[in-house]
């Protein structure tokens, strides 16, 4: 078994919710090996500037609830009012939204007060989660459409500005 079948088999052995670093894989590899297989791992979610990480849930998994907020509810009832403008512009009242379509829809606005306000509401994971889930897939389809405009996505998406300005918002909650 190589090294980063170790490491790869180890992630799948971590907790949910709790942040780990790159020394939990001291043991089996080394330092090149554990670096390129967690920048390559599709299991981990907020690979932040400080090299720590947070195992991805994912729905095959068997722990019902793995992270503490709001990881395993599709719809919350939605209130505009806690932030700077209504992102769900059809409707001025409370409703009833995805809380990936709530985070998402003012992860787009970079407004550093509403993403506090996401934070507090879901939690810092799941908003991060939802980042990094974001990016991934645009950079999966390799372009974002702006009003009829293609604009070609290259490189990585952890390397785009955007992106990172986000994940620093984040991180300052």
């Amino acid at each position: 078994m190589t090294q980063a079948q170790k490491i790869r088999n180890r992630i799948h052995t971590l907790q949910y919710n709790q942040e780990y670093s790159a020394e939990v894989f001291t043991d089996i590899a080394n330092q090149e090996t554990i670096k390129k297989t967690l920048q390559r791992s599709q299991n981990l979610i907020a690979k932040t500037s400080t090299k720590r990480f947070y195992r991805l849930y994912l729905d095959t998994d068997t722990d019902v609830n793995p992270y503490a907020v709001f990881d395993n509810q599709e719809k919350v009832k939605f209130n505009s009012k806690l932030y700077t403008f209504n992102a769900f512009w059809q409707t001025s009242k409370p409703s009833i939204q995805k809380v990936s379509s709530i985070i998402r829809n003012y992860l787009a606005t970079m407004n550093p007060k509403d993403i506090q306000t996401l934070c507090s509401q879901f939690g810092r994971n799941r908003v991060k989660r939802e980042l990094i889930q974001k990016y991934k897939e645009m950079y999966a389809q390799g372009f974002i459409n702006v009003k009829g405009l293609e604009i070609a996505l290259e490189g990585r998406y952890d390397r785009n500005p955007a992106f990172r300005e986000l994940l620093g918002m984040i991180n300052d909650c």
